[in-house]
Formats: structure tokens, C-alpha cells, sequence
């Protein structure tokens, strides 16, 4: 079934790379029907290209590769639309982050408390134990460095900010993450996107904020589109929105409807 579901993967994800050199692309971003589409155009203007994958759980992408989640497998897919890397998973949504240089990249497994390191090459697993997340659910994960995760934990008093060694799973450190509510994406360069309930909010690593004006859906998540766009995906079926997270460059667009 794996090999299968990857030999159509690889023929679609091929030709996206062939066609994505036609226009300017913006990054990848999953529909409602759960398809993976291309984002051509400039800001304000876009254009969705044809589905180049289909039954995708999840998926992120830095601009220079992507991560895909279907229902039985973590798919590496590099700037040329080839399958780099592959893994067999259970059933259920996972988390990525991108490390800020070099090509690895994380996943977690969140219905099997998996983390996944994929080194450039491979994937690896990390030993760790979830019971010492102190009975907190993974919310979001980022890549600060080669050596370590970042697991943003929600717990009954809050959000946690749990530093994980990548070697040998052990916890380095803990910080309380104040004043965030889910959802959120922490980015590789520290930065945390969220809502303060009627705005998007970009926190800065020296604690600085942004405020971004934007439609925000009563249930939405987040998605790493490209290197400085963050795809917010509406959950009870309205529109999905393009957000620009360049310094001094913030900002929200609506995403073009699709034929489901």
C-alpha cells in the first residue's frame, strides 16, 4: 500500500516541479478536500495550482522542501517535486518544523507520541519518554538547533516552551510561555504566531509584537506555506487566508476558492 500510494505521490509531485517553474510561486498549501496545491502569484493576487498530491493529513513547506502526512507514511518532497525521504506511519495528523539552515526537519506523530528527525538523508527516531511532558498534549514543535526540539506543551496552567535533547530525548529546559493561546506555530528563528482573540499576533524573539488585522475563523490551525508565509486554515469550512510574516511586510490575503 506504501509503495503504491508513493509511486502516485512521485508522479505527481514531478510534475508540479515541472509546471512550478512557470510562474511565481508563493509555497503549498492543503485544501479542504485535503489535496496539496501549489500558490502561484504575488501577494494580494494569487493563484492555486492543480492538486500534486492527494489524501494529505498534514503538510508544511520551508521553500526549499516539504513534509507531507498521509494516512500511512512522512513524505520528504524537495524543491524539484522528487521524493527525497520516506517513512511508514499510523493513522493521524503530525506536526513539522524546519531547521533555519541546512535541510533537516522534525515531525511528530501525534497519535503515536513519535518525534521524527530527518536528517537531510533519512529519518530517525528520537527516544524519548511522553511521559515527561507531565501529561501536556503537543501543540507545536520547531527546529531552534541541530541539537535540540522545541515542543510548545499545553498544560493545565498554560503553555510551555519544553526543550528536548534530539540524542537522547532528556529535557534541557522548561519556560511558561505567557499570554499565547493555541493555536500557534513557533517558526525555527523563535518567533511565535497566534490570535489575541481578533488579531493575528507575530511575537519576535526579543518579545516584541506585531499585529496583524485578519479574518479569524471561530476554529482554525496554522501551516508553514514558505520561508515567510504561514497558511491559516479555516477548520469549519469558510475561506483559508495567506499570511506574510516578513518583518515590516506583515499581513493577511485571502486564498482563491478551489472546485472541490
Amino acid at each position: 500500500m506504501i509503495r503504491t500510494m508513493l509511486a502516485v505521490l512521485s508522479m505527481t509531485v514531478a510534475a508540479w516541479g515541472q509546471t512550478a517553474l512557470t510562474a511565481p510561486q508563493a509555497g503549498l498549501i492543503r485544501d479542504r478536500a485535503h489535496s496539496l496545491r501549489p500558490v502561484y502569484g504575488i501577494a494580494g493576487n494569487f493563484l492555486l495550482g492543480d492538486p500534486v498530491a492527494g489524501g494529505v493529513v498534514s503538510a508544511a513547506y520551508s521553500g526549499s522542501y516539504g513534509l507531507i502526512k498521509t494516512d500511512s507514511a512522512v513524505v520528504v518532497i524537495d524543491q524539484a517535486g522528487s521524493i527525497a525521504a520516506s517513512i511508514a506511519a499510523p493513522e493521524g495528523p503530525a506536526l513539522f518544523a524546519f531547521a533555519r539552515i541546512g535541510d533537516s526537519a522534525l515531525a511528530y506523530l501525534s497519535s503515536a507520541d513519535t518525534l521524527l528527525v530527518w536528517d537531510g538523508r533519512a529519518f530517525e527516531t528520537v527516544p524519548f519518554n511522553p511521559t515527561i511532558l507531565a501529561g501536556g498534549a503537543v501543540v507545536a514543535i520547531a527546529a531552534p538547533d541541530s541539537e535540540h526540539a522545541a515542543l510548545i506543551v499545553q498544560r493545565d496552567d498554560g503553555l510551555w516552551d519544553v526543550r528536548m535533547q534530539l540524542a537522547t530525548g532528556e529535557i534541557d529546559a522548561q519556560t511558561a510561555i505567557e499570554g499565547v493561546a493555541v493555536p500557534v506555530l513557533m517558526l525555527a528563528t523563535g518567533e511565535l504566531i497566534y490570535s489575541d482573540g481578533n488579531r493575528l499576533v507575530i511575537r519576535r524573539r526579543d518579545g516584541s509584537e506585531r499585529h496583524v488585522e485578519a479574518q479569524l475563523p471561530t476554529s482554525f490551525e496554522f501551516q508553514q506555506m514558505d520561508q515567510g508565509w504561514v497558511q491559516l486554515r479555516d477548520l469549519t469550512g469558510g475561506p483559508h487566508f495567506a499570511i506574510r510574516i516578513t518583518q515590516n511586510r506583515e499581513q493577511s490575503y485571502q486564498l482563491p476558492e478551489v472546485d472541490q
